[in-house]
């Protein structure tokens, strides 16, 4: 098998990572993105929605790039805006009495800076929109952002000069300037999962923005963006799923396109693997990517040993982010820890089915679960479709007092468990053929309590208790201890991953090991407050430019930003 450079381009999985030029020509424009592309330019705000690596930035990213290059005015003015960074803030919400006013002014300085950017890409100098809109150069608003970001020095002045009329003012004279109808709000990595009470000020911003000419788009998760008491989504936003549904009918040849439009080199790959890649992708491009880069860059010796190898490394990967969640959100230890079980039972459940399928031409994917009004148990079912391991499907009534939430876990961990493996050994060919049988007509019901035993469920918060007497919190909102009336401490997010040790980053154990022995990294905060990151890591024995480079890719893109968007 030929080896595959790491670091080659048309491996790259992240929108954020591509160049505009390779972005616009590796597009793959079918119908189901063409739809979507066609609700980000239209009127009214829109949120794009799906599971990390569906494509959402790619979406945001390509929008920008047409409306720019366009000549036909009817086209949009685009704006884009990234909000990756949000998590440098959560550290303020116990630090700062005006962390929310900090937040909202950092939002308003993002977006402006947007148009700072557009400006600059339209080779238009920045002085046309400073001097016209009489607001904060360029350089102060990235100051203001870099300051908020640190958590050091932030000057509170300037959350007095920006205000929300001021954006819409400044956007809609941009719009007229540059000849132009209306204006799009790109809003890329809005889900700021760490941060709920940020969240629900980014909403009130969002709703805030839209007017006639102005249409904001966000891109959420499916699972745990909370919205707040004062948005209502289909209301006040219309909702797009970015996630591809395996059943789509040009499900198949979007991945064949991804890998004609990227020129994937994969001509030594046996067709059925890419095949059964493309299912194992569970409909998220940059799954499919990682899978093909994998399998390419493997040195076994047999197909079997490659394609086993790549699976389970995927499947230890994704269960990996999923489990991260913990990490991120520790109240829902016991949630998520709960989910991944019931992920597992699914797999394993309808593995047998299919195992006992007398029809030889059919095929068990579905699962539904009966629906239960508790919070706790939506929560956990919110998580793994967050991560993508749920595809969520509508619901449906069995009776007149039954209703059962629709689901299909994913399939990767299907082809793991050998779901659709009829014999001992291993056929590419043969599974297939057994993933493109019709479905049965009825998917697994089942009552929780039935799929999970009562030891199983854990459905209650892990709350930290009080710092100062121990007592146990009784509510997530809850600021004062019931037991000794003192405040109750907020723990930051933000502040436990930089602790994260290097033993938990994404590298082998023996670059772990000589990290470890020979620099003085020592957690992921040490990573990204060092100002020389290739130098230190250059210390260590066999580690060269190139690989320094590989390590420090690995840990600011794998845990980092992925870690904490």
């Amino acid at each position: 098998m030929k080896e595959f450079d790491d670091d080659a381009r048309e491996f790259e999985e992240r929108a954020d990572f591509i160049d505009n030029d390779d972005l616009m020509s590796w597009t793959v424009k079918n119908d189901f993105f063409l739809a979507i592309h066609k609700k980000i330019l239209q009127t009214g705000a829109k949120l794009i929605v799906g599971p990390r690596g569906t494509g959402k930035t790619h979406q945001m990213k390509f929008a920008y790039n047409t409306c720019l290059k366009s000549k036909n005015k009817t086209k949009p003015l685009a704006i884009y805006v990234s909000f990756t960074k949000y998590y440098h803030l959560e550290p303020l919400l116990s630090k700062k009495s005006n962390a929310i006013s900090i937040f909202h002014t950092w939002v308003l300085s993002k977006i402006l800076l947007g148009c700072y950017d557009l400006l600059q890409d339209l080779d238009i100098p920045s002085t046309e929109i400073h001097e016209e809109s009489n607001i904060l150069s360029q350089n102060s608003l990235k100051e203001f952002c870099e300051e908020a970001e640190k958590g050091i020095n932030i000057n509170d002045n300037v959350i007095t000069k920006i205000t929300i009329n001021k954006v819409i003012d400044v956007i809609e004279k941009l719009t007229i300037f540059l000849g132009k109808k209306r204006a799009i709000l790109l809003l890329d990595d809005a889900a700021l999962r760490l941060t709920p009470e940020y969240l629900i000020e980014f909403f009130d911003i969002f709703g805030s923005l839209k007017t006639i000419n102005i249409a904001p788009k966000a891109s959420v998760y499916p699972g745990t963006t909370v919205y707040g008491p004062r948005f209502h989504v289909g209301h006040d936003a219309e909702k797009v799923s970015s996630w591809l549904e395996i059943h789509n009918d040009n499900y198949s040849q979007f991945m064949d396109d991804l890998i004609e439009r990227r020129s994937l080199n994969i001509e030594a790959m046996d067709k059925d693997i890419v095949e059964i890649f493309k299912y194992a992708a569970f409909g998220i491009p940059r799954h499919f990517i990682n899978l093909l880069r994998n399998y390419s860059q493997s040195q076994l010796k047999t197909y079997q040993q490659r394609f086993n190898k790549v699976i389970e490394q995927q499947a230890e990967s994704i269960k990996t982010e999923y489990l991260s969640f913990a990490i991120k959100l520790p109240q829902y230890q016991n949630i998520i820890d709960t989910g991944w079980l019931l992920h597992e039972k699914m797999v394993e459940i309808i593995t047998i089915d299919n195992k006992n399928i007398a029809v030889s031409d059919e095929k068990q994917l579905q699962f539904s679960i009966l629906k239960e009004h508790d919070l706790t148990r939506d929560r956990m079912f919110q998580f793994l479709i967050e991560a993508g391991l749920l595809y969520e499907l509508e619901e449906f009534k069995e009776g007149s007092n039954k209703v059962y939430k629709h689901y299909i876990p994913h399939l990767l961990f299907l082809v793991k468990s050998r779901a659709f493996s009829t014999g001992k050994g291993f056929k590419a060919s043969e599974v297939i053929q057994f993933i493109k049988r019709r479905e049965k007509k009825h998917s697994i019901r089942r009552d929780l309590s039935n799929v999970l035993n009562s030891d199983e469920i854990k459905l209650n918060l892990n709350l930290p208790p009080c710092q100062i007497c121990g007592f146990e919190r009784l509510t997530e909102q809850q600021k004062f201890c019931h037991n000794c009336g003192k405040e109750l401490v907020r723990q930051s997010t933000f502040d436990l991953c930089m602790k994260i040790k290097i033993n938990k980053l994404p590298l082998t154990n023996l670059q772990k090991q000589r990290i470890e022995e020979q620099t003085g990294l020592r957690t992921i905060g040490d990573f990204l407050s060092s100002p020389h990151i290739g130098t230190e890591l250059r210390k260590t024995t066999q580690i060269g430019p190139k690989r320094a480079k590989q390590i420090h890719n690995k840990v600011m893109k794998k845990m980092a930003e992925e870690f904490l968007s």
